[in-house]
């Protein structure tokens, strides 16, 4: 899935390609993206540390539930704080349970980061004493285990060393229990509806409501613009089958009744 997205840290941009100051080039910021491989997953045993020091291999942060990962600079002066005000809020206007329909899973972009610089990130973006906020965890690891998260996801940044700032796509990922990436999403664009069903999707079957599962049936998932849109062939199958349903109950009623009537 070539170049699902290329949204880059704007603002950033615009510096870096100062023609007096410019750190990194064009070509650098041409394969700033995300490209997901086929089949992509999460690597299990990869070892990212927690809000506590403690490290854990990457199955642990997943949970039971789906969740939403987001790459984020914690020391980033542009959007990366942002980005994850933007998914918080989205997430918190879903209408879904956090830590029990889903978690958010922040990763550190830079192996430089302190745990001092991700509770400040949490702190301004997430809040703390929320719902949300019980249910986020920012993370961080050395480069290699960086290097081999963003492999597995087709992330791909470019590094200004001159600022030591990161231009990145931003981009949310529902990643379901096992570690399957389920869907991508605009992270500066996502809207409530659109995590909430893609976290559906990504639970299979054991998050959201009926209504949200009749959704998906008749809703298409378009990996273009990172939205649920209704899929005319979708709904017509959903009626079409719908109808039968009716026909059999129909006919069902009116045998029984002859029987009935009949005795």
């Amino acid at each position: 899935m070539k170049r699902l997205f290329a949204i880059a840290c704007i603002a950033m941009v615009s510096e870096i390609l100062s023609p007096a100051r410019g750190a990194v080039s064009r070509q650098d910021l041409a394969t700033v993206e995300v490209s997901l491989p086929a089949n992509a997953a999460m690597p299990l045993e990869l070892r990212l540390q927690g809000e506590d020091g403690a490290t854990k291999p990457l199955r642990f942060w997943l949970g039971a539930t789906p969740s939403i990962w987001v790459l984020a600079d914690y020391t980033c002066e542009t959007l990366c704080g942002p980005t994850l005000s933007i998914v918080s809020d989205a997430l918190a206007q879903s209408g879904l349970r956090p830590g029990v329909d889903f978690r958010l899973v922040a990763v550190g972009l830079d192996p430089k980061d302190t745990a001092a610089d991700a509770a400040n990130m949490k702190q301004a973006r997430v809040g703390a004493g929320n719902a949300i906020a019980a249910a986020a965890y920012f993370l961080r690891g050395d480069g290699t285990a960086i290097d081999a998260l963003t492999t597995a996801l087709g992330f791909r940044s470019a590094y200004d060393h001159d600022r030591d700032q990161y231009a990145h796509p931003a981009a949310a990922f529902v990643v379901a229990p096992d570690g399957r990436i389920a869907r991508v999403l605009p992270a500066l664009s996502v809207e409530p509806v659109n995590i909430r069903l893609a976290l559906v999707d990504a639970g299979n079957g054991t998050v959201g409501t009926f209504t949200d599962h009749v959704r998906l049936l008749c809703y298409g998932y378009d990996p273009a613009s990172g939205t649920y849109t209704v899929a005319i062939g979708r709904l017509l199958a959903a009626s079409g089958g719908a109808t039968i349903a009716a026909l059999v109950l129909l006919i069902t009623l009116l045998l029984r009744r002859e029987r009935v009537q009949g005795s």
